[in-house]
């Protein structure tokens, strides 16, 4: 009777414990597959709704058209006066220059969206570039990928905002999509540390214990920055620098290179990193490395040379530099990479301190690794 009393209060418990995790939220991040919208039959007022539906969803136009000052408020702006004072701007030079009109217009947004950089709106170019330069991603392509029919959706939107009468063509039966040939495509990553080790960011940050400071510390930057500014700092690496680190040292195509769930999940594993363990001084730098593998790996030497295999184009392939350079020339330039740039590369690309941080020995290890390396 007692062992039916445990069992009886064991389900009870058990089935308890699942009524209360079916009510509290679940956070998990969007791996559904996009929705494909209807365009059947859609008339005007269906395609300025379905604009307004990619503006804030598929084409994560408000990102950075907020309120936020990295690209102007859409949403917020008198686009009625706003778009006709972009046309007759003197810096603007691009399809609809000096024309005026909604069918202007129309030509206008499309450009930006295909083309971000034909025109930039004073005080929103990336750092550096005096506003020739967009941060914006190109809409028709990765990662937002939006289709001819979706821009001029977002098209139409933007018009009616303006209180004008959308230009933008309906729809057609010509739009549907054409049958091609089958093209191979790669399966996103589910695992963000899979998305980590695939785009080497432990090679520059601390990840996963690489102990790399190349770039800034991301344990607790859920706690500083917006989950927003976390996918823009991937995007666009150079929109905002991290004090203490300089810019052009991560590489700007990681929108390109990345599907959407990946960039999707990157992030929300960022923002729950927890803030790093305090280190005390007994524990810096950790054990010796013992062989010129460990060094490689402890050094992050991969994730900008081609080395084993890695595919990195940051700088020169190592595989076979022994042909090129003798060992004292290969540590001569780890000591100084500043001293000698190799052709077709930067230079203030590489850290300039790693004689400072590593042991004699592991010095030696890393150059014969180096030295023995086949092509």
């Amino acid at each position: 009777m007692t062992f039916l009393r445990v069992i009886g209060f064991s389900l009870v418990m058990l089935l308890g414990f699942m009524g209360v995790s079916h009510l509290l939220p679940q956070v998990e991040p969007d791996l559904s597959e996009p929705i494909e919208v209807s365009t059947d039959g859609l008339d005007m007022p269906g395609m300025i709704a379905l604009g307004e539906s990619l503006f804030t969803g598929k084409g994560t136009c408000t990102l950075c058209h907020n309120g936020m000052g990295r690209a102007p408020d859409l949403l917020e702006m008198d686009l009625a006066a706003t778009f006709p004072s972009r046309l007759n701007d003197g810096r603007y030079t691009g399809v609809s220059a000096g024309k005026e009109g909604a069918k202007a217009i129309e030509g206008y947004i499309l450009e930006s969206m295909k083309d971000p950089s034909a025109f930039v709106v004073s005080g929103f170019g990336k750092k550096g570039t005096n506003d020739t330069e967009s941060p914006m991603p190109t809409a028709d392509k990765a990662p937002i990928e939006l289709t001819v029919v979706e821009m001029n959706a977002v098209v139409a939107f933007l018009q009616d905002r303006a209180e004008l009468e959308p230009t933008v063509p309906l729809p057609s039966a010509e739009d549907a999509p054409v049958a091609e040939e089958p093209v191979e495509t790669i399966a996103a990553l589910t695992d963000p540390v899979d998305i980590i080790d695939e785009y080497g960011c432990a090679a520059c940050h601390n990840l996963n214990d690489s102990g790399a400071d190349i770039g800034p510390e991301l344990g607790g930057i859920g706690s500083r920055l917006s989950r927003a500014l976390v996918m823009e700092s991937i995007i666009d690496p150079n929109a905002v620098i991290a004090d203490g680190y300089d810019a052009d040292f991560m590489p700007a195509d990681f929108g390109e290179q990345m599907q959407l769930t990946e960039l999707l999940l990157l992030t929300d594993y960022l923002m729950a990193l927890p803030e790093p363990a305090a280190v005390s001084e007994d524990d810096e730098g950790g054990p010796e490395a013992t062989t010129g593998l460990e060094v490689v790996e402890n050094y992050g030497c991969s994730g900008c040379h081609d080395l084993n295999d890695s595919k990195a184009d940051i700088g020169p392939k190592l595989n076979g530099i022994a042909n090129r350079m003798s060992a004292d020339e290969i540590k001569a330039a780890i000591l100084d990479p500043e001293a000698v740039i190799a052709d077709g590369f930067e230079g203030g690309m590489m850290p300039d301190d790693f004689g400072d941080e590593m042991t004699d020995g592991e010095m030696a290890l890393l150059v014969e690794y180096l030295t023995n390396l086949t092509e």
